[in-house]
């Protein structure tokens, strides 16, 4: 069985160094070479919309609404 693991952080919100982190997890993760692999996504500002809408696919840039 496998498993996803999402974990979503505002970049601009420092965490404190007393609450455990993902990096803790990660690591001991890989020492039990449980985790297959992980990878930050990229930027919301990079990101694409996809619709489908009356049988077009539509792509449009960024995660916003188009007016």
């Amino acid at each position: 069985m496998k498993y996803l693991l999402l974990i979503c952080a505002d970049p601009s919100i420092e965490v404190s160094s007393d609450v455990g982190g993902a990096e803790e997890w990660v690591e001991e993760m890989d020492r039990r070479r449980v985790r297959l692999e992980g990878h930050a996504l990229r930027p919301a500002s990079e990101g694409r919309s996809v619709r489908v809408r009356d049988g077009r696919v539509l792509i449009g840039d960024g995660p916003f609404v188009e007016t």
